[in-house]
């Protein structure tokens, strides 16, 4: 021998690195779900981020993306709190998701629980949606004006329902009256464990008015059960346009409910990939994009290392709000 390399051997010694290298740049080929997967929500069925649950599950089921069974877990409780705890009780394990919402942020902020968006792996976020204020078809109150009228006369002659504490819907309904100059403390304010528990108190008349996402109410209006009064959106709503917004009635505040897919903490740089992945797909696929404009819903999709990105500037965004509106804990 002559201590020099043959052609073929440097050959395979090439391909042996290049393998290596690309082996070490795609993690997401390490792991792969061999049991069912839970995508579990916090909130009751018939909401918002309830249906974007449902049609993850759809997609991934229907195109095949996954090969073991997805389904959708509802544990409502402690403002969503109770369904990230119990995805924390399987930590490092990638086969169980979550749905996340502003919640994740603010509970930590307003006291409420002391579980905090940093206890857990984000993956993805997927949508948001601006805020409504509805009234029973037959109620009284005809504009957003209308409804500012009756509480600043009497700060607790209405009620205002929402979905959870610290919610984005709490979150908008409090902007949106602080704006205009009312004292949130001394509102009439009434949470409940979903969108859709909030609804039908509007609809039992056993409160006066409510503060959700627009297609949390969409079947509603249309069916002319509930009237929609004011959108807390920079400027009409396409599925809305007749109904307008709170700056055209004088208070100049726009509030805007999100989404996003979590998983437990300790997920491993590999099943991190997998889920990167595999959202990536669902969020581009046809599906994905038709339910978004049949909801209403603004597709803004981030991956994981964006959405922990963004969780980051909701945190400092959103201190400094519950603070301005009194809700912030001391």
């Amino acid at each position: 021998m002559s201590g020099l390399y043959t052609k073929s051997a440097i050959h395979a010694i090439l391909l042996f690195a290049l393998c290596a290298m690309h082996c070490a740049s795609a993690p997401a080929a390490d792991w792969t779900p061999d049991k069912a997967v839970e995508i579990v929500v916090g909130v009751t069925p018939g909401g918002p981020v309830d249906v974007s649950a449902r049609i993850i599950q759809k997609i991934l089921q229907d195109k095949r993306m996954i090969a073991q069974p997805v389904s959708v877990i509802n544990r409502p409780g402690a403002n969503n709190a109770l369904a990230w705890l119990y995805i924390n009780q399987h930590a490092g394990d990638g086969h169980y998701l979550a749905m996340t919402l502003p919640n994740i942020v603010t509970n930590r902020i307003t006291g409420t629980h002391d579980l905090n968006y940093t206890d857990i792996t984000p993956l993805a976020q997927l949508n948001s949606e601006y805020i409504v204020f509805s009234v029973k078809a037959d109620s009284p109150l005809k504009t957003g004006a209308d409804l500012l009228n009756r509480l600043r006369s009497n700060p607790a002659a209405l009620s205002i329902a929402f979905s959870n504490i610290g919610s984005a819907n709490h979150v908008g309904a409090g902007l949106v009256m602080k704006t205009a100059g009312l004292d949130v403390k001394k509102l009439k304010f009434v949470a409940f464990k979903g969108a859709s528990e909030a609804v039908t108190a509007l609809l039992g008349g056993h409160v006066d008015a409510i503060a959700s996402s627009a297609s949390t109410v969409a079947a509603q209006v249309q069916a002319v059960s509930l009237r929609l009064i004011a959108v807390a959106a920079p400027q009409r709503l396409k599925a809305h346009p007749s109904v307008a917004t709170w700056k055209e009635q004088g208070v100049a505040a726009s509030f805007a409910n999100w989404r996003g897919v979590i998983g437990p903490k300790g997920m491993t740089a590999a099943q991190i990939a997998f889920w990167d992945d595999l959202l990536g797909k669902v969020v581009r696929s046809d599906e994905w994009l038709r339910e978004i404009a049949h909801y209403g819903w603004e597709p803004e999709y981030l991956n994981s290392a964006d959405s922990r990105k963004f969780l980051d500037r909701q945190n400092e965004e959103l201190k400094a709000l519950l603070a301005e509106l009194g809700l912030a804990r001391q």
